[in-house]
């Protein structure tokens, strides 16, 4: 039976210091699209599409942070990349994804060891400074509002329900390392000998 340590019986503190560490970052552009800056962001709205109270106060009742997920799908071709390669870069935090694992051949699961080399010695869309992406990067891409996945499937496409690998360890153990389970956006950790999927990244802090 696969054991999983659970993290989070207390979820909010390790949900918003992820944010407070992934939302220091600025917007993309185009025309710099794999740089990081920093700049000041709040946090990322809820998606709180009803009202549940007769009072003011619910995230509701707010605008849409600075912070609010915003994507955007490019086409590899244009660095290089193949007509089939596309990206979609986070204009929050500059990190650029692959879209499609199917389309860059890593959509099969993997242990800890071989997600990281098969991250690294990725080329795709034109690019060749692929990586595994650490616990902080890897959950400033759920979307906390969906479900079965917790993720944007317009812009993150072939997403499983399931565990995702960052490059993370475990400190406790170094025999574990951290995950996200994307059916519901929750962070575990899990023996690095177990298989389960990836999403490489590329560009960042």
């Amino acid at each position: 039976m696969r054991i999983i340590k659970n993290l989070l019986l207390k979820p909010y503190p390790l949900i918003l210091a992820a944010g407070l560490l992934v939302c220091s970052a600025g917007f993309a552009v185009a025309v710099d699209i794999s740089t990081y800056s920093t700049a000041g962001c709040a946090f990322p709205g809820t998606a709180q599409g009803a009202s549940y109270t007769a009072t003011f106060g619910e995230d509701h009742d707010y605008g849409n942070s600075v912070s609010t997920m915003n994507f955007t799908i490019y086409n590899g071709a244009a660095w290089g990349g193949t007509a089939t390669s596309s990206v979609t870069v986070d204009n929050r935090t500059g990190l650029m994804w692959v879209t499609n694992p199917v389309d860059a051949g890593i959509s099969s699961t993997y242990i800890w060891e071989t997600a990281i080399t098969l991250c690294e010695g990725l080329t795709y869309a034109g690019f060749a400074d692929w990586r595994l992406p650490n616990i902080k990067e890897l959950v400033s891409i759920v979307d906390y509002s969906r479900q079965s996945p917790s993720i944007n499937t317009a812009y993150f496409l072939n997403t499983q329900s399931s565990y995702y690998w960052s490059s993370t360890t475990y400190v406790p153990s170094s025999s574990f390392a951290w995950l996200v389970f994307f059916g519901n956006g929750t962070m575990v950790d899990d023996y690095k000998t177990n298989s389960y999927y990836v999403r490489c990244v590329r560009a960042g802090p």
